[in-house]
């Protein structure tokens, strides 16, 4: 199950070096781990794919910075743009978390049938006075 294509990461990040097949397969494992992160199996989900659009262009980018961290030409505009990348790697990290925690917020089923939740809802509702 995929959650976006290499269309939606490249809009993102689209560095030369990373090829169609690389997204291909980031996009195949930041799917996965986006469901199952969320518990969740559907994949047509617009939070869902957000986050793992937001999960693979970080990934994505890591990979162009690691290749380029291999370049010898480490020119000034190079250290400019190389920074620059890890305030974007951050950003894109960050908004896969604020789409998972959207979708989590968004879906009944997942607040509800967590067992803690029910745990502490029951207890509430029994304990009201205090017995001594």
């Amino acid at each position: 199950m995929v959650l976006c294509s290499v269309a939606d990461v490249r809009v993102h990040a689209d560095p030369d070096q990373i090829s169609d097949a690389d997204i291909t397969s980031i996009i195949a494992g930041v799917s996965t781990e986006i469901l199952t992160r969320a518990g969740s199996t559907d994949d047509s989900n617009a939070y869902l794919k957000l986050a793992a659009i937001h999960a693979a262009a970080a990934i994505v980018l890591k990979r162009a910075r690691a290749i380029g961290e291999l370049a010898s030409n480490k020119t000034p505009e190079y250290e400019v743009s190389f920074t620059g990348i890890i305030e974007e790697i951050k950003n894109h990290e960050e908004q896969r978390e604020n789409f998972l925690s959207l979708y989590k917020a968004s879906s009944p089923d997942y607040s509800f049938s967590s067992p803690s939740f029910n745990a502490g809802f029951t207890h509430t509702h029994h304990c009201g006075g205090h017995h001594h």
